[in-house]
């Protein structure tokens, strides 16, 4: 008597059919997967950059040279920056004094009559500041 052989056929149009039906599932599955991977990726560059940076305070240079560079680079920056001209800062000075002595005045009467107002109300007369 012959063997039967299995007819692979059959099974690959069943495999066939089954197969949608699994990548739909995966399809769904996959971004939490996706976001799992993610972190997991992460984890090992964190520790590398722990890693690099604990190598890092170790090796610190002298206090001194770091400060050394620290003004050095202050300095380099300092001679990007554009400067204002001498009429230019006068001006803005000027303006910036007479915005401040005008708040002055506006708040000093502003306390001179409310103080007047409640000097009123409790004793019944006008409190003056100057005396």
């Amino acid at each position: 008597m012959a063997k039967k052989k299995p007819n692979n056929q059959s099974l690959t149009v069943d495999t066939a059919q089954q197969e949608p039906e699994v990548n739909q599932e995966v399809a769904q599955e996959a971004p939490e997967k996706a976001a799992v991977n993610v972190d997991s990726k992460n984890e090992p560059k964190k520790a590398k950059n722990s890693a690099k940076k604990s190598a890092a305070n170790e090796k610190k240079p002298n206090p001194f040279k770091r400060f050394g560079r620290w003004c050095k680079g202050v300095f380099s920056e300092l001679k990007k920056v554009t400067w204002l001209k001498g009429k230019d800062v006068l001006k803005n000075t000027t303006v910036v004094l007479v915005v401040v002595v005008l708040f002055f005045v506006v708040l000093f009467v502003i306390d001179y009559v409310l103080a007047g107002l409640l000097g009123l109300i409790v004793d019944g007369k006008w409190a003056t500041i100057f005396i």
